[in-house]
């Protein structure tokens, strides 16, 4: 009896164990080259996410300048930029949107899921995510490397002084 009683409480934390595991492990979404990812992985950073779409002219129109703001994002460790589909294409037609605009950074395959952001109701649309984890804004229209290098400066200064 002791025996089976051993087996059992075994077999049943086991259980529980692989639940949390599983649970953790779950990416909240993936890119296009197939890297998984949870919100969790951007703590600590800011976090820039753009929505786009082909058939939006200011969309395109702010791609180059995505460009170099993914240029200047990789050079930093507390900032990102990743891209989400408005039209929620699959992989193969978002892999051919890549090549044929030249998007230089990461585009979710899909739609993300448990985002502190929604699907916005106008495009181009960009959400600045805090290192918190926290929504911090929320910008509508086209916007440009200059103007997000310097809201990232100005967040950064804000948090800087806030920490002080």
């Amino acid at each position: 009896m002791f025996k089976k009683l051993i087996f059992v409480s075994c077999g049943l934390a086991a259980a529980i164990a692989g639940f949390y595991l599983s649970l953790s492990l779950k990416s909240d979404f993936t890119t296009v080259e197939g890297q998984s990812y949870q919100w969790q992985d951007f703590e600590g950073q800011y976090l820039v996410v753009n929505y786009f779409a082909e058939w939006c002219a200011p969309c395109l129109k702010e791609l180059p300048e995505l460009n170099q703001f993914e240029s200047f994002a990789k050079e930093q460790p507390d900032v990102s930029l990743l891209a989400v589909n408005f039209d929620n294409l699959g992989d193969p037609e978002l892999q051919e949107l890549k090549q044929k605009y030249q998007i230089d950074f990461r585009v979710i395959s899909g739609l993300p899921e448990n985002a502190v952001f929604h699907k916005p109701n106008s495009l181009p649309t960009t959400f600045i995510i805090g290192p918190d984890g926290a929504l911090i804004k929320q910008l509508q229209g086209e916007q440009n490397n200059a103007s997000l290098q310097n809201i990232i400066t100005q967040l950064r200064q804000r948090h800087s002084l806030a920490s002080s």
